[in-house]
Order: structure tokens, then sequence, then C-alpha cells
């Protein structure tokens, strides 16, 4: 029988075999990095963010403002739900009834989220948000100087986003409140506030000439109109029912038939207690009798005599 040949396997230097665990040291090392640096971004980005919302919303679904106003966690450490809760916690306050002894929980929700603005300000939103605010603590305190960093957060807003009708609607509103009309109807009536393919502009553009006064109630009229005629939202009913109230009034005073006419065949839409005496009236009025006898309390139609 032959022999069989013994295989000789010819082990590698000793310097090959160092080479060989140094490459197996730094692949283990860069993946297991790797796989860190994802867990931790799963951590922050999602499990914190989450946890921090939970927190915020169990807070406010229990109405416990003072347990987000103490919370580190809610608002620490900086992760994107910021955003919201930020937003929201400044919105959520603005809705409350604030006093002189709760404004400390107010003023602390405004710096929160001009802390926000300070990191990212490029949303515009947050502006608005921020002026509102402000406007708040001016029926708070009773203080107008408040009206000032509310017009600066309203302007910022305006030169994030010039295109953006609402930003001009913020801030003429906030205008009116100021009482400087003319300034607000001259933002609100200028492009690109005032669109003919947005009618909601002409509603807040209507609104904001009707505090000018009686001289400006033809103007009211036909911006109002604009908008009742091609929209079927009402953003405020309150609000459109008292302004068409007193437009009647007006218009029936002035014997300004055409215009009565219009404005009781609104009042259908916008006061459905009364829609019964406004038809009566509508219907008398197109049966050849263009100016009947109305009775009002204060600016209220209550009888047709």
């Amino acid at each position: 029988m032959r022999e069989q040949k013994k295989k000789i396997v010819q082990k590698p230097p000793q310097k090959q075999q160092e080479h060989s665990l140094r490459s197996h040291r730094i692949i283990a090392t860069f993946f297991g990095a790797i796989a860190a640096f994802f867990a931790v971004a799963f951590f922050y980005v999602t499990l914190v963010p989450f946890f921090q919302m939970a927190a915020y919303l169990g807070a406010v679904a229990k109405r416990n403002v003072q347990a987000i106003h103490q919370s580190k966690f809610i608002f620490s450490p900086y992760t994107y739900a910021q955003r919201v809760i930020r937003y929201e916690y400044v919105k959520y306050l603005e809705d409350q009834k604030i006093d002189k002894t709760t404004l400390p929980l107010f003023d602390n929700a405004i710096e929160k989220l001009e802390e926000l603005v300070a990191i990212e300000g490029s949303n515009p939103y947050q502006h608005i948000r921020l002026g509102r605010a402000f406007e708040k603590k001016v029926d708070i305190l009773g203080d107008r100087a408040y009206f000032l960093k509310a017009d600066a957060s309203y302007k910022k807003a305006i030169d994030l986003a010039p295109q953006r009708q609402e930003m001009y609607y913020a801030y003429g509103l906030s205008l009116v409140r100021q009482n400087r009309l003319q300034e607000a109807v001259k933002m609100l009536e200028a492009p690109p506030a005032l669109d003919p393919d947005i009618p909601i502009s002409y509603f807040y553009l209507g609104l904001a000439q009707f505090n000018l006064g009686t001289e400006a109630y033809i103007n009211v009229m036909k911006n109002l109109e604009f908008f009742f005629q091609r929209s079927v939202d009402n953003p405020d009913p309150n609000v459109s029912r008292e302004v068409y109230r007193k437009l009647l009034f007006y218009f029936y005073q002035q014997h300004d038939s055409e215009r009565l006419l219009m404005t009781l065949e609104r009042m259908v839409q916008l006061d459905s207690d009364n829609q019964g005496l406004y038809l009566q009236v509508i219907t008398l009025m197109k049966n050849n009798n263009p100016f009947p006898t109305l009775e009002f309390q204060g600016v209220k139609l209550i009888k047709l005599l």
C-alpha cells in the first residue's frame, strides 16, 4: 500500500493573524457604532417625543395645567414634538379664563413659544400664535403696550410668508382691535390679502370696514355679500348675525328698499329663530309694498306692523 501523503497546512504568519484580528475588531466596532447610533436615534427621535406628547396630552385631558407648567420632561430634551406641544400649550391657555393670579402660567407658555421661535423661527404660524398671545395679555392686564409686541410678531409672519392671505387677516383684525381702522382696511383691501378667488378675504374686509361706521355700510354689504354668495361656510355666525341686524336697521332708516330686501334675505339664513318674520316681510315687499312699516327693539327686528 502506498503511504498517504500527509497534507501540510501552513500556518499564517504571526503578523497576518494580528492584521486579521484587527480587521475583525474594526468591522465589529463599526457595525456596533451604527447599531448604537440607530438605537439612540430611535430612542430620541421616536420614544422621547412620543412620551413627551403623551405626558402633555394626559395633563390637558385632566385640565392639570400645573403639571405641564412644573414638568421638565414635557419640554426637555428639545425634540421635534416641541413644535406641536409649545404651540398648542399657548393655544390651550388662550382659550382658558386667565386672570392676574394665573398669569404666570400663561407667561411661562409664552416663554416656551418664544424659545421655539428662537430655535426654528421660520414657521409664520408660530409668530401668528405669539402675536395672539400678546393680544391676550392686553385683555388680561389692560396694558396696550403688548400690542407693540403683537405687531412685531404679525409683521414677522408676513415677512416669512408674504403671499399667504391668512397672515394679513390676522394682522388686519388685530389693527381693528387697536382701533387703527384705516390701516386695517388698507391692509385687507390690497393684494395679496384681497383675492376674488378666496371669498373669505372679502368677509374679513367687510368686518374691518364695518367698524368705520355707517358711512361704510354700503361697502360692508357689498363685500359680505360677495363672500356669502360664494361660500357655504360662516367663520363667525354670531358676529355675522349682529352685523346684518345693524345693516338691516340702517337700510330701513335710509329707506333703501333694495339693500333692505337683500339684508332680509340674508337674515333668513343667519337668524333661524326668526325666519318666519323675515320671510313675511320679504313677501310683502315683493308684492308691491317696497317699504313696509317695521318695529325694532334696538337694532333687532321684532314685528311687522
